[in-house]
């Protein structure tokens, strides 16, 4: 991405004006990472603070029996790393797909932040819609079945149209329904038999809207 480009996402992401922007740019770096990179790992002190530009980053954690449950997902716009403070991290931070963000130090983002106090407010948003992500994926682990958290997973995923393009990785869909695979697998493929959604290579689309939504339960 450009420096124009990323003054320009800055400004719509945090609602700043063109100099915070510039003023953050110049105190962040641009790192591009892969499918699966491990950007944090659980255990590790960080000291640095991401901000997506494009792609997901998951942060996972692992118990003590190795099982993987997915927190939260932040796309382009969102946050993720130590902050206010460095801090040891209690979850690894994993890339799915390709990942590009920009990277600052704690410390730095507080010095920006005295320098330039309107910039509070547009992080404050981000982290605030973040925060409200999480408790609404919590509630729904404790009111939904696996097989409402699979639903709703896909009723986020779709676009206006419906539509989810590509289609979902049952994997992946899983570990956000916080499921297993198989119990992930034999959700859409009800859906698929009783014409629901159709699927193919290309995409998913959501073909009942309405009794998608009526088996989220």
């Amino acid at each position: 991405m450009h420096d124009d480009e990323r003054i320009l996402a800055l400004m719509a992401f945090l609602n700043c004006t063109a100099d915070v922007a510039e003023a953050l740019d110049a105190a962040m770096s641009q790192q591009d990472f892969t499918h699966k990179d491990v950007i944090v790992h659980q255990g590790d002190e960080n000291a640095q603070i991401w901000l997506v530009l494009g792609g997901k980053a998951q942060l996972q954690v692992i118990g003590y029996e190795g099982q993987v449950t997915l927190l939260a997902t932040h796309g382009p716009g969102e946050l993720f790393g130590a902050f206010p403070e460095a801090a040891v991290s209690n979850m690894d931070v994993k890339v799915y797909g390709h990942l590009t963000a920009l990277q600052i130090a704690t410390h730095e983002l507080h010095h920006l932040l005295r320098e330039y106090p309107s910039l509070g407010a547009g992080l404050s948003r981000i982290l605030g819609k973040q925060f409200n992500t999480i408790l609404d994926r919590l509630a729904s682990h404790v009111t939904l079945t696996a097989t409402g958290r699979v639903y709703r997973e896909l009723l986020r995923l779709a676009d206006e149209q419906d539509k989810v393009a590509p289609p979902p990785v049952i994997a992946a869909l899983a570990l956000t329904a916080q499921t297993t695979r198989e119990t992930a697998s034999r959700a859409v493929n009800a859906l698929v038999r009783r014409g629901i959604i159709d699927r193919d290579k290309a995409k998913m689309q959501i073909v009942s809207r309405g009794l998608l939504e009526s088996l989220i339960i």
